[in-house]
C-alpha cells in the first residue's frame, strides 16, 4: 500500500466544489468536503492524513469609502457558517487544520461596473460599484512547509495536492526530489495550468459528487 497525503488548498477547492454542485451553492460542508477528497485515492493507497488549508473568516469592520457606510463581517450569517465549518472539519477523523489569516487589502471595482466602464454606458458612482478585496496570508507558507516535512521525513509514499496556484511548484519539485509520487487534482471542468501539471507525476480528475 502506498501511503498518501492529501493536501487540499480549502479556498481553491471548497469553492470549486460549491460552484459545481448541482444545485450550486457557496460553501460545502465538511462532510461533503472531506467525501470528495477520499474519492481520489485509489486501492493502493492508504490514507495518512488531510491537510487541510483554509483561512478563518474576516472578523472585523470595514468602511465603504463612497458612502461610509459600515459591514461588520463578524455579524454576517456568512461568518457564523464558516466557523462552524472550521469546527466540523477540525474535528474529523485524520484531519489536520491549517489556518492561514484573511486581510482587508483594500477595495476593488465590481465586474459589472468595470464592463459599463468598457462600454462606456456607466452611470453615476455608487457604493455598490465596489467591495473589499481581501487577500489570504500564510496558506501557501504552510502548504510548502507541510510537503517538504512529509517528504525530507519520509513519512509518505505519495501527495495528492489539490490546488491550482502555480506557487505551488517548489514545494511540488521538493517533496519529487525527495522520491516522494506527487500527483494533482483537475476538479471537475476547472481548467488546471499547464506548468502544475509539467511538475507533477500525474493528474487525477475529480468529478464533485453533492
Amino acid at each position: 500500500m502506498k501511503k498518501t497525503a492529501l493536501l487540499i488548498d480549502g479556498g481553491w477547492f471548497a469553492k470549486g466544489l460549491g460552484f459545481q454542485f448541482k444545485p450550486r451553492i457557496p460553501w460545502p460542508s465538511a462532510e461533503q468536503v472531506c467525501r470528495n477528497a477520499r474519492s481520489i485515492l485509489t486501492a493502493e493507497e492508504e490514507l495518512f492524513r488531510i491537510f487541510y488549508y483554509d483561512c478563518e473568516p474576516f472578523d472585523a469592520s470595514v468602511t465603504n469609502p463612497a458612502d461610509k457606510s459600515v459591514v461588520n463581517y463578524a455579524a454576517t450569517p456568512s461568518y457564523t457558517g464558516r466557523k462552524q465549518f472550521f469546527r466540523e472539519i477540525g474535528q474529523m477523523e485524520f484531519v489536520a487544520l491549517r489556518r492561514g489569516e484573511l486581510k482587508a487589502r483594500g477595495w476593488e471595482l465590481t465586474e459589472k461596473f468595470k464592463k459599463s466602464l468598457i462600454k462606456g454606458n456607466a452611470g453615476p458612482f455608487a457604493a455598490t460599484d465596489i467591495y473589499p478585496a481581501f487577500q489570504q496570508k500564510g496558506v501557501d507558507m504552510r502548504i510548502g512547509i507541510d510537503a517538504a516535512t512529509l517528504s525530507l521525513k519520509k513519512l509518505v509514499d505519495r501527495i495528492v495536492l489539490f490546488s491550482g496556484d502555480t506557487d505551488m511548484i517548489p514545494a511540488i519539485k521538493l517533496a519529487r526530489r525527495e522520491g516522494v509520487q506527487v500527483f494533482v487534482v483537475k476538479l471537475g471542468l476547472w481548467p488546471l495550468k499547464e506548468t502544475l501539471i509539467e511538475d507533477a507525476d500525474g493528474v487525477r480528475a475529480l468529478t464533485p459528487q453533492p
